[in-house]
């Protein structure tokens, strides 16, 4: 990530670039409210998802998809980009 956004739900971490490992979609998230936005949306609050609603969306669960897997299963960090 090229420029240092703050996250602009909870102000306590900077945003951080990730991927789904399923098909390469990539957001930024924020890792202490999990906080997600896609790249099209911006990072307004209004546009703000939260990780475990689209994980969820995404596997086609219901309630929370972390029961059986953890964060590395479905997500990884994409490097920063200078």
């Amino acid at each position: 990530m090229s420029t240092v956004s703050i996250c602009p739900r909870c102000e306590r971490d900077r945003l951080h670039r990730y991927r789904f490992k399923s098909d390469g979609a990539a957001f930024s998230l924020c890792t202490v409210c999990d906080s997600l936005w896609w790249p099209q949306a911006g990072t307004d609050i209004a546009n703000a998802l939260f990780l475990d609603d689209v994980v969820a969306a995404r596997l086609g669960e219901e309630g929370n998809p972390w029961a059986t897997r953890v964060w590395t299963d479905v997500i990884e960090a994409m490097p920063d980009q200078g």
